[in-house]
């Protein structure tokens, strides 16, 4: 019994040295997304964002970046603040329903091929890894 109450406490000593430790943990990265543009108007179109979370929770920013090339941000590029619905620039939405965020990104040139690139900054400031796509 004394020896499970040792390796106890060590465990706890061990999570609390982890937790307290200043070790920057990463925002989730498991979570998809894809761009849907409309119909082509004089080279013109409007582009959606769908994002499918894994969690919600502790979530500050969602940076989105789309691209006529890989690498560039020439067709959309703003970080979103987490739920925020009002206040956005023109032609920008922000719509969640549970883990499915839902991203009008505005009118944009009419490309064949988008490269985005999303990623989620948490509320400990911490960047997950960057999610990366292509929609054609």
């Amino acid at each position: 019994m004394e020896k499970n109450l040792i390796t106890l406490r060590r465990c706890l000593m061990l999570l609390t040295f982890l937790i307290f430790s200043g070790i920057p943990l990463k925002a989730q990265s498991n979570f998809d997304a894809y761009v849907i543009t409309s119909e082509p108007i004089n080279d013109v179109v409007d582009g959606t964002l769908f994002i499918t979370l894994t969690d919600t929770n502790q979530i500050d920013l969602i940076e989105v970046k789309v691209g006529s090339k890989e690498g560039q941000a020439d067709l959309a590029n703003h970080q979103f603040t987490y739920d925020q619905t009002s206040g956005l620039p023109a032609g920008m939405a922000w719509q969640r329903t549970g883990y499915r965020v839902t991203l009008s990104l505005g009118s944009f040139a009419y490309s064949d091929l988008q490269f985005g690139y999303v990623r989620l900054k948490s509320s400990s400031d911490v960047w997950s890894d960057t999610f990366a796509f292509v929609t054609n």
